[in-house]
Parts: C-alpha cells; sequence; structure tokens
C-alpha cells in the first residue's frame, strides 16, 4: 500500500504595501515641537499658570479694597498691602507670582534629571543646545500670556475697585502706566527663564528653587539692610533692582538705572543663565 503525503498549500505571494519610514533631518523646530507636546501635556502646567493668574488678580484686588477701607487689613487695619502710589497697589501680587513662576521655571528645567528623562531627550537631540533653546522659547510662549492676563487683569481690578471709592487712580494712558505694566508681565517672564536656567545647570529641583528664591527675593532685601549704602551701586545690578526700573517692585537699594538699562541688566542675567545652560549639558554627561 502506497501512503501519500498532501503538502499544504502554499500561500500566495503578496505585495507588501508596509509605508517605507522616512528618516527627518533633527533641527530646532522639532526639538520645539516636541517640547511643546512635553508642556501642554503636563496638568501641573495648567495649573501653575491659572495660580499665577489668580494670585495677581486676587491680590490686587485685595491690596486695593484694603486700600480704600472696604476690607480690614490684619493688625492695625489699614495701608495698602502694596504701598505706594496705586499702580504698586494693584500690583501687589507681583511678588509672590514671580516667586511662584520661579519655581515653576525650575521645574521645567531640573524636573527631566529627577526622572531620567533627559537622557531620551538628548538622545532624540544630539545638537544639546537644542534642549536648551527649546525649553526656553516654549517656556516663554507660555509665561507670556499668563503674565499679561494676570497684570493686566490685576490692573483692570484694582482700578475699578479704587474708582469705587472714589480713590486716586490711573490710567494707562498715563505717562510711564503702560511701560510699568508690561515691564511687569516682562519680569515675570524673565525669572520664569532664570529658573530655567539655573533647573538645567544645577540638576536639582530643590538647589535651583532655592537659588532662585535666594537671589530674586531673599538676597536684594537683606543685601539693602546689612550693606552700606556704598554697595547700593552693585546691588542696582540684581535682577530685582534692575527690574525695579521699568516696574513698580522695589529694590535693594537706591536703584539709578535708566529704564533702558535696567531692560538691557536683567536680559543679560537670563541670557548668562541660559548660555551657562547651554554649555553645561553640552559638556556635562547626563
Amino acid at each position: 500500500m502506497t501512503t501519500t503525503l498532501e503538502m499544504p498549500p502554499r500561500p500566495a505571494e503578496t505585495t507588501s504595501t508596509a509605508t517605507p519610514t522616512t528618516a527627518h533631518r533633527q533641527t530646532l523646530g522639532r526639538a520645539i515641537h516636541s517640547e511643546w507636546i512635553k508642556i501642554r501635556s503636563l496638568r501641573s502646567t495648567w495649573i501653575g499658570m491659572a495660580t499665577v493668574v489668580l494670585v495677581m488678580i486676587g491680590l490686587g484686588s485685595l491690596s486695593a479694597a484694603v486700600s480704600t477701607g472696604s476690607v480690614a487689613a490684619p493688625g492695625d487695619g489699614g495701608g495698602p498691602l502694596g504701598g505706594g502710589g496705586p499702580l504698586s497697589t494693584v500690583l501687589a501680587g507681583a511678588d509672590f507670582a514671580v516667586l511662584l513662576i520661579g519655581v515653576l521655571g525650575s521645574l521645567a528645567g531640573a524636573r527631566e534629571y529627577s526622572s531620567r528623562m533627559i537622557s531620551a531627550t538628548v538622545a532624540a537631540v544630539p545638537r544639546r543646545w537644542q534642549v536648551v533653546a527649546a525649553k526656553a522659547i516654549v517656556l516663554a510662549a507660555v509665561v507670556i500670556p499668563t503674565a499679561l492676563i494676570g497684570v493686566m487683569g490685576a490692573f483692570g481690578a484694582g482700578m475699578g475697585i479704587l474708582s469705587a471709592s472714589d480713590a486716586a487712580t490711573v490710567a494707562l494712558t498715563d505717562d510711564g502706566v503702560l511701560r510699568s505694566v508690561l515691564g511687569m508681565a516682562g519680569y515675570v517672564t524673565a525669572i520664569a527663564l532664570l529658573g530655567l536656567g539655573l533647573g538645567i545647570l544645577l540638576r536639582s529641583t530643590a538647589g535651583s528653587i532655592g537659588a532662585v528664591v535666594g537671589g530674586i527675593m531673599v538676597l536684594p532685601t537683606v543685601a539693602g539692610a546689612l550693606l552700606p549704602d556704598s554697595w547700593d551701586t552693585v546691588l542696582r545690578f540684581l535682577p530685582s533692582s534692575a527690574a525695579s526700573s521699568f516696574t513698580t517692585v522695589m529694590s535693594a537699594g537706591d536703584s539709578t538705572l535708566s529704564a533702558g538699562a535696567g531692560v538691557a541688566v536683567l536680559a543679560a542675567w537670563v541670557a548668562a543663565a541660559l548660555g551657562a545652560a547651554a554649555f553645561a549639558i553640552t559638556r556635562r554627561d547626563v
């Protein structure tokens, strides 16, 4: 008896329809797009920015209400939180917003080091300086509208409260007012970028936050109180003192910088922080 083995039919040859993979050249634009995906997908980003706006508007409105007597202040029951004129009063929340935005900027710079995602980031972006540039551009794109909404909202709400109580007010068209309001938005943005640069440079969330808080909030006050008047020439070049030449932020010592010089000094601080961060991320292992 002969046994016949039946072979299974051969599958019909099919033509592959897979789309070939296309390699794209790494560019700064692609790095920016990647960083935008990262920052927009984090819920903490939008919570932080909303908090900045609420702090500026809320404290500005509260300061205006206190200055008019509509709300009793703790303790002696009077005096505006911001001190000074109407503009300083309604922008009383700026100091708190600067502190908060500095922390958010530090987190944006140092967060990937704590999670070790920075290794994947620099692997995808061989030109490491592009990582710093992309992070700075994306962070500025988020902070600038936030700061403008905050300062304009604080100005409008605060001046409305002052006007309702027949207190002194100023308008955006008054001399120097618009410059101070927009300058405050620029100052908030600059502090965010300083925090970003320090976060990348120090590679530590706690260390970068401490540097921002100490250098921006604590050092000017302590130095202005303890150092002799002869140091005022040096203290005016601190970031907060430079910003006081075009905003209502209080400075350490007597600031004699012009508005243009103050902008240049603050921009130099930001450029130095981001430049040092770009140099460090290029030269060091991650």
